[in-house]
Parts: structure tokens; C-alpha cells; sequence
């Protein structure tokens, strides 16, 4: 062949993405070490060595991935990779405190999935990793991180042609290691390229499929683990108020026998689940509850969903009442010196536990879909086509908040758009109404926070009065400023002003 022509074959030959490329004018060690070196690459990357970074390294491993792992080595983190390594002892499994050598020890197009602390942190890390990417490599952020920062992150790597995905993770260290909940968002395309990987790692449900799903574009899949957390923040604080309403009347073999029967039904949880044996958990002859100060603490992924319900424009009464428990709980010294001028009254009257329960139930409902109207709004305010029948499946197993009602609440919302759209469940509300304002009676009487089961309770009614005082504001508003209000004897789309002078 002539060389012309030979040219014009590499002219028009494409180089693909996941090639790896080789200077043959490199000494032949050299080149063999490389061509080695891809043929020992791993599958699959996690840069981060945490709690959570280990766990699902180890998930991996389980799964027959071969992985490289990274972490850095400062003096706080000595030795973590050696140590985690020794740990596996896995021939599937290389770890790296160099960052560049642990990029190319991965598969074109490289998967690495980050764990690491949400915020400057993330970008730090993106920032320092970006030289050794190349076109195509797909880098994955499995932190809590803000969905509004991973659409900026997202838009940033793809101009630098790299692909980026959001990964929401619940499920603690265990949930990690056994099978997570995993909620990806990002280009579809890209997720198509780690799906059998986070597919196989994930919990499974019920019928075996995994609890992991393509959930939407761009931010969705960190927005929807943002609101899994508000809505775990109104549950937890939940079984916080039973906890202190039972404890008026029982010790905690009690309370926690209590939360052990109703885990046997319908309101089985994770969290009812782990609660009754927390109360039972000793340190030599002490209830470790009775070591722990009462401070909670948080980590703002709370606080994001009900600002994000803000600017929706949608309340999540329950979940930002339970934001400002633990907030409040952390004046621990002004509440002690406030505490000491009142005289402590120990005589209380006794509750029916089933009213508990029952009541129970109602918040529970309430904040399940306070936090699904959510996630149903913006999905229409950001065109994401979000599923909630399929975000419930994947809530189903392996993460904080799985429990039969979601599941029920899966299956349901194949039938309609939201919980309250189903006749039977707005007839228990109405049935079980009468019970929650005995607990918040009961509360108001004895001095017990119950801002939740409150909060559940005002929803509730506000939703299910025809006629509210809402004439009164827009009539204030109208007044001072003129903002105009529609009338009830014309048309809808009109709008009004009245001289109040």
C-alpha cells in the first residue's frame, strides 16, 4: 500500500474513548508495564476512605468487583489505605494515597465514586482530580451534598467532557456494607455505564429487584435523598415525643416492649425497629440512654428540604418542626437555667398505648406525604419526570426510613398522584383525628414537647377546612400595599383593590 493512502487511513481513523494510549518511542519495559498495567486495571474507583467509603468498598468486593480504593495521607489519616487493605485482603482490591496513580489504575472509562464530605470539600477534590481525568470518565458524588451544588458541579465537568452523577446514599454503615438505597441522578447515559454496578451493590426488595433506579436529571437524585432525610428528621422526632410521653408512665423495658409490638404490623420501621433496642442497651448496670446528653445533632440536610419547601411554596410542617426540636435541644445551658425556676410536678396520668399508636400512625402518614408533595413539586417545577411510585420501592429496603407504609405507599401510588388522593387513607385520618388532639392534650396538660405529633395535627385541619381565615391576610395585604385580592363573586382569574380609606 502506498503511504498516501496509508495516511489517509489514520486521517480518518477514530481513537475511542476508553483506548488506552501508548508511545511506542517509550523504552519496551515501559511500554509493557503499561500495556500491564491496563490489563490489571480495576472496574470501579472509591476515593474516600470513611465509614460509608469503606462499607461500600467492601460491598464491591463482595460482589466480585475489583476496585481501587484512595485516600489521602495526612497526619490525621495515616496509614487508612494499608490498614483498609490488610483489612479486605483481596486480590480484587489496590489502594493508593496518590491520586494520579489511582486514576490510572481504573478501566476507561474510569468510575470513581466519591465519598467524601459534602461542600468545599467536594470541590476541592474535584478540582484536584480533574488533570488526570479524560474524556468520558464518569466521577460520581455520593455525599450529602446540595442538589443545586451538583447541578453547578454537573455543568462544570461537562465542559470539561466529563460525566457526573449524584448519587443519594441512605442506609448507615450497615445499610452500606449488606445493600444501601441508592438514589443516581444525573445524564441517563452515564448512568447506564455504573448501573451494574450500584444495581448490584443495593438492597433488594421484596420481589429481588434492586432498590436502586435512574431517578431523574441533573440534581433529582440528590434532592430526593435530601427529602428521605427531612422526612427521617420527622420521624425520628416522632419516636422522640412517644419516648418522653411513655416515660412518664414507664421504665425503658417498657417503652421499648411498647415499640417492639408495633414493629410486628403494619407500622413495622427500621427506625421503630432500632429504638426499642437503643432503650434496652446498657453500659454495665446504667441504661446508656441516661449517659447521652440531650443534644441533638444535624447535619443540614434537614434544614435544605424545608427551604426547598419554601421556595417551592409547599409546607412540610412535620419535618421543619423537627429541624427546630433539635435546634432548640442544643441550649442545653439556657434550658437548664430556664428549667430551674419552675417547681418539677412528678404526678402523671396514664395514656392508652393504642391511642399512641394510633395517633402515631396519623403523623406518619402526614410526613410521608408532606415530603412526597415535595418531591412531586419539583419534579414539575424542574421537569424532571420523577416517579413516586418507583422513589417509594427504592425507600423500600436498605435505607433509614423503609417500613411497610412505604411500601404500601409504593404499590398505592401506581393508582393515584398523591397519598391523600387514596379515599381510604383520608377516612383513617378522619377516624384517627380524634385521637392525636387526646396526645396533644395530654401533652399540653404534663408539659411535653410534642411539636411533631402537633404540627401533623394543624396540617391535617388546615387541609380539611373549606373556609379558612386566609380572607383576612389578603385583606391586611391589600390594605398596606395594595397587593389586590380575588372575590368570591366573580371570576377566578380577576383581581381586586378596595379604597380602605
Amino acid at each position: 500500500m502506498r503511504s498516501d493512502l496509508l495516511q489517509s487511513q489514520f486521517d480518518s481513523l477514530e481513537i475511542p474513548s476508553y483506548a488506552t494510549a501508548i508511545n511506542i518511542d517509550k523504552k519496551t519495559k515501559k511500554i509493557v508495564k503499561k500495556i500491564m498495567n491496563t490489563l490489571n486495571a480495576s472496574s470501579f474507583g472509591i476515593l474516600g476512605l470513611g465509614v460509608m467509603g469503606k462499607s461500600l468498598a467492601l460491598n464491591l468486593l463482595s460482589n466480585d468487583f475489583s476496585i481501587s480504593v484512595y485516600n489521602r495521607e495526612t497526619i490525621d489519616e495515616q496509614g487508612i489505605v494499608s490498614q483498609f487493605v490488610t483489612h479486605a485482603g483481596s486480590e480484587k482490591l489496590v489502594g493508593f494515597t496518590d491520586l494520579q496513580n489511582f486514576v490510572e489504575s481504573i478501566q476507561r472509562p474510569r468510575k470513581i465514586l466519591m465519598m467524601v464530605k459534602a461542600g468545599k470539600v467536594t470541590d476541592t477534590i474535584i478540582e484536584n482530580i480533574l488533570p488526570y481525568l479524560e474524556k468520558g470518565d464518569i466521577l460520581i458524588d455520593g455525599g450529602n451534598s446540595h442538589y443545586k451544588n451538583t447541578e453547578r458541579r454537573e455543568t462544570l465537568l461537562k465542559e470539561k467532557k466529563i460525566n457526573f452523577i449524584g448519587l443519594g446514599v441512605s442506609g448507615g454503615e450497615e445499610g452500606a456494607l449488606k445493600g444501601p438505597s441508592l438514589m443516581p441522578g444525573g445524564n441517563k447515559k452515564s448512568y447506564k455505564k455504573i448501573a451494574g454496578f450500584l444495581e448490584k451493590i443495593a438492597a433488594k426488595d421484596d420481589k429481588g429487584n434492586s432498590c436502586c433506579r435512574y431517578i431523574g436529571p441533573s440534581g433529582a437524585g440528590h434532592f430526593v435523598k435530601m427529602v428521605h432525610n427531612g422526612i427521617e428528621y420527622g420521624d425520628m422526632q416522632l419516636l422522640a415525643e412517644l419516648y418522653d410521653v411513655l416515660s412518664k408512665s414507664k421504665d425503658y423495658n417498657g417503652i421499648s416492649e411498647v415499640f417492639s409490638k408495633w414493629n410486628q404490623g403494619s407500622q413495622a420501621s427500621y427506625l421503630l425497629e432500632i429504638t426499642a433496642k437503643i432503650l434496652k442497651e446498657k453500659e454495665n448496670d446504667t441504661y446508656l440512654l441516661d449517659c447521652i446528653l440531650d443534644k441533638a445533632g444535624n447535619k443540614g440536610t434537614g434544614s435544605w428540604s424545608s427551604i426547598a419547601a419554601l421556595q417551592l411554596g409547599i409546607p412540610t410542617t412535620l419535618k421543619t418542626a423537627a429541624v427546630n426540636a433539635r435546634y432548640t435541644s442544643s441550649f442545653k445551658e439556657d434550658r437548664v437555667k430556664l428549667a430551674s425556676y419552675r417547681k418539677e410536678e412528678n404526678e402523671y396520668e396514664l395514656i392508652a398505648v393504642n391511642v399512641l399508636e394510633q395517633a402515631y400512625n396519623f403523623a406518619r402518614t402526614i410526613n410521608l406525604h408532606q415530603g412526597l408533595q415535595l418531591i412531586k413539586t419539583a419534579s414539575n417545577e424542574y421537569n424532571w419526570d420523577l416517579n413516586l411510585s418507583e422513589i417509594c420501592r427504592i425507600w423500600s429496603n436498605g435505607c433509614i426510613i423503609k417500613s411497610e407504609k412505604i411500601k404500601n405507599y409504593s404499590r398505592l401510588l401506581k393508582e393515584v398522584e398523591t397519598i391523600l388522593d387514596e379515599e381510604s387513607i383520608v377516612l383513617e385520618l378522619y377516624k384517627n383525628e380524634k385521637v392525636i388532639t387526646e396526645v396533644i392534650a395530654y401533652a399540653l396538660k404534663h408539659r411535653i414537647q410534642v411539636p411533631c405529633f402537633y404540627e401533623a395535627y394543624n396540617y391535617w385541619i388546615a387541609m380539611t377546612t373549606e373556609k379558612s381565615s386566609a380572607n383576612l391576610i389578603q385583606a391586611q395585604r391589600d390594605f398596606f400595599g395594595a397587593h389586590r385580592f380575588q372575590r368570591v363573586d366573580a371570576n377566578i382569574k380577576e383581581s381586586f383593590h378596595h379604597n380602605w380609606s
